[in-house]
C-alpha cells in the first residue's frame, strides 16, 4: 500500500509540474480598418493637412490595429515586407518602425523610392506568437 502511495506521489508530482503556457493570443480576427497608406513624396503646400504636416514634423502614421486579443504586454516587429527592390527594401528596414498597438510608422521625408510595400507583422507575448501576413501595405508615390 505504502508504494502504491508513493507511486501516486510521484505521478501526481511529475503531471503537476510541467509547464503551463501563461495568457492567450487571439489573432483570427486581427486587421486594420483602413489597410493601406499613401505616402507623397513631394506635398502641396497650398493644401492645408500637408502645410500642417510640414510644419510639425509629422511622421507619417498607420492606425493601430484591431481584433488582436491577448494577454498583455504584446510586442509587435516587423516579419516581412515585399518591395519593389533589394534597395528598396533595405531603405524600408532602415526607415520603419512599429509602435504599440500596431502603429506603424515612416518618416515625413522617407528615401523609399516609389512603388508598394507590403507588411508582415510579428505579434508575441509571453508564451505565445502569431504572424500576420501581408497585413498592411504602403503605397509611395511621387505626388
Amino acid at each position: 500500500m505504502k508504494q502504491i502511495y508513493l507511486l501516486l506521489f510521484g505521478v501526481l508530482f511529475f503531471v503537476g509540474c510541467h509547464d503551463t503556457k501563461i495568457g492567450y493570443l487571439k489573432t483570427e480576427n486581427a486587421s486594420y480598418g483602413i489597410d493601406s497608406l499613401i505616402i507623397r513624396k513631394e506635398l502641396d503646400m497650398t493644401n492645408v493637412d500637408d502645410k500642417n504636416r510640414v510644419e510639425k514634423e509629422i511622421p507619417w502614421l498607420t492606425d493601430n490595429i484591431q481584433g488582436v486579443l491577448g494577454t498583455a504586454p504584446i510586442r509587435y516587429k516587423l516579419s516581412g515586407v515585399k518591395a519593389p527592390s533589394v534597395e528598396a527594401e533595405t531603405i524600408f528596414l532602415k526607415e520603419f518602425k512599429v509602435r504599440g498597438g500596431g502603429r506603424m510608422e515612416l518618416p515625413l521625408y522617407t528615401e523609399l523610392p516609389v512603388g508598394r510595400y507590403v507588411v508582415s507583422l510579428y505579434l508575441s507575448n509571453e508564451d505565445y506568437s502569431a504572424v500576420l501576413t501581408d497585413v498592411y501595405t504602403f503605397i509611395v508615390k511621387e505626388k
